[in-house]
């Protein structure tokens, strides 16, 4: 039988840590203030979003069909036994620290947890510091103020949007078709399709830095084939009667055109002359989403669930001219947040002290030696679930075994669809896994309720807009969902951290701000290209409500025709609690104010 995974080795002789060596290279060199070399390779990392597992050809998908994908995969070594986490924000989180997404804290999407900690190091800082120049193009999805942009993270391109994506509630009436994005802080409009915006961004920039001889770091976090589904129609056409839903030929159309946009890229490195010294890394982010009928690869479970359809994950890295061994399938367990330390590694960086350790491993003995046997490793896959997460809400990856909660047991060697439970025949297996998650959830859950706060009232950023997609407490980070007034009749609460002391203004919206719409109006029709948008209701908004801490509430009335309520209040320096809602005409709760801009009065 062929086996997806690395062979899992008798109990008493199990390592669960790195792979030989990895643990001790990788302190020498985050110690090593050594220069790199004169010819650095230029990285360039892609990550998919909502791209199940099953959605390449190469991975026997019998309808969608993946060329340049796979001519990838034949040329790379490539990870089976490759895990993110089952949603996106914790998934980019893990990749950009390095960390788990529990401990990072950009544990979720929604309940407020998806700011990183302000504490570590993320992998474009350590990039720059390097010598690298970085550059972002798409999807960040984590932080959309300061001092969370991806300009503060460490990118100095800075190509890309807001929210999870463009029907996000921060982006609400963009297009796939024609794009509105950030060129750093200055809003720009494209008559191209998203995917082939951000690839076409990002070749430009790297042509840049090749003429200008810098290396660079590029990630090209792409917001397709995530819904609402809109693909070119060239490659829609393509699968419309091949599959049981037209939402499935939708998303493989929107995969074909990434497939287009790689041999592109492809293409393009050759033709520059840079293929041969690119480090390329192909990744999708989580699961395809639920509800469909679509090839999964055999797998069990869907985007946010914590069988492996949730979270094991395509990983193809290619490096023609680096130390890495032939292309092959390596079944060695890895994870996400593994590559920052592989890179610090690998390109021999130098990193300061004094930031918090990372919970990935360096994986360069099983890049360069790959068919060698690099031992036994053991992880937990949890993320911050809804509306937070519990002790056993993940599952324990131990080579080819699963622990699933806490009495579910598979081996995927044998069972790769998790269909039978052997738990009962491997108590001790079980015993295993369970210790190991008792010890790593001790670890993790004092901070469960520790929350990164928005920061209000920097010299930076003299106005913030928080969004209900920053909300602990109701669900409502879409259009959709605003426009059909989501979220309850109060909303949620913002946990903010008050830089400076004195007198704000808040400004309280239902819709974003730069539409510019009337409180009472249902929303707009058309994005900003004219694809029909849901307009949702309207709403008998006359009061807006705000709270700080359980104090006293602040009602003020509505002009007629207003698009805002305004409200004045002196804020304290430091934490708060902030809570803005509006209200009818007979002082009955509506719903909550799903924007609220929040300017430091000088």
């Amino acid at each position: 039988m062929c086996k997806l995974f690395s062979s899992f080795v008798t109990i008493a002789a199990i390592c669960m840590g790195a792979p030989n060596g990895a643990r001790a290279a990788l302190q020498t060199n985050v110690e090593n203030t050594s220069a790199t070399s004169a010819h650095r390779p230029n990285v360039i990392v892609i990550l998919s979003d909502d791209q199940g597992y099953g959605d390449f050809s190469c991975h026997g998908n019998p309808i969608l069909k993946t060329p340049a994908l796979d001519k990838l995969n034949g040329e790379s070594i490539r990870f089976s036994n490759f895990h993110v986490a089952p949603l996106c924000t914790p998934t980019r989180g893990q990749l950009m620290s390095g960390m788990e997404a529990m401990r990072n804290k950009a544990s979720t999407v929604l309940t407020a947890r998806g700011l990183m900690r302000r504490d570590i190091l993320t992998m474009p800082e350590v990039f720059a510091d390097n010598g690298y120049r970085t550059g972002i193009f798409g999807k960040w999805h984590l932080g959309d103020a300061y001092p969370d942009r991806p300009m503060d993270r460490g990118f100095e391109k800075c190509v890309w949007t807001k929210g999870w994506g463009l029907l996000s509630e921060m982006e609400f009436d963009n297009d796939y078709y024609q794009t509105r994005y950030l060129d750093s802080l200055d809003t720009c409009y494209a008559e191209k399709y998203c995917t082939d915006l951000w690839f076409d961004e990002a070749m430009a920039w790297m042509g840049e830095m090749a003429k200008e001889q810098q290396p660079f770091f590029t990630y090209l976090a792409l917001n397709a084939p995530h819904g609402p589904f809109h693909s070119p129609e060239k490659n829609r056409k393509h699968y419309l009667g091949k599959v049981a839903d037209d939402k499935v030929a939708s998303i493989y159309g929107m995969v074909e055109n990434i497939d287009e946009n790689m041999a592109k890229l492809d293409a393009w490195l050759e033709q520059q002359r840079l293929k041969e010294n690119t480090l390329i890394i192909f990744m999708n982010d989580n699961g395809a989403p639920k509800g469909l009928e679509m090839y999964n690869a055999d797998m069990r479970g869907w985007k946010g669930d914590v069988y492996d359809g949730g979270h094991r994950a395509a990983c193809f890295i290619r490096w023609p001219n680096g130390s890495f061994g032939r292309p092959t399938t390596v079944g060695y367990p890895t994870a996400i947040h593994d590559l920052l330390p592989t890179f610090i590694d690998l390109f021999d960086f130098s990193v300061p002290s004094g930031y918090p350790p990372f919970d990935g491993i360096s994986l360069v003995s099983v890049l360069e030696r790959p068919m060698a046997d690099h031992g036994s490793r053991m992880f937990v896959v949890q993320y911050g679930n809804y509306p937070k997460t519990q002790q056993y809400d993940g599952c324990v990856v131990w080579d080819a075994w699963r622990l699933v909660g806490k009495d579910e047991l598979y081996n995927l060697d044998e069972d790769p669809g998790q269909e039978r439970n052997i738990a009962k025949e491997y108590p001790d297996v079980v015993e295993q896994m369970k210790t190991y998650y008792d010890a790593w959830w001790t670890g993790v859950a004092p901070g469960i309720d520790e929350f990164v706060p928005l920061i209000v009232g920097s010299e930076e950023e003299d106005s913030v807009i928080l969004s209900c997609g920053f909300w602990e407490g109701g669900d409502v980070n879409t259009q959709w969902a605003v426009a059909n007034g989501a979220g309850g009749e109060t909303g949620g609460q913002w946990h903010i951290d008050v830089v400076k002391q004195g007198t704000y203004l808040l400004e309280l919206s239902r819709w974003p701000f730069h539409l510019e719409r009337q409180l009472t109006q249902n929303g707009p029709s058309e994005s900003i290209a004219g694809t029909a948008l849901r307009t949702g209701k309207s709403l008998p908004i006359t009061y807006g409500c705000v709270q700080v801490d359980n104090s006293e509430r602040i009602t003020s009335s509505a002009a007629a025709g207003a698009v805002t309520v305004n409200t004045k209040v002196t804020l304290t320096k430091g934490p708060h609690l902030l809570k803005a809602f509006f209200k009818d005409r007979n002082k009955n709760n509506v719903c909550g104010a799903y924007y609220v801009r929040v300017s430091r009065l000088k």
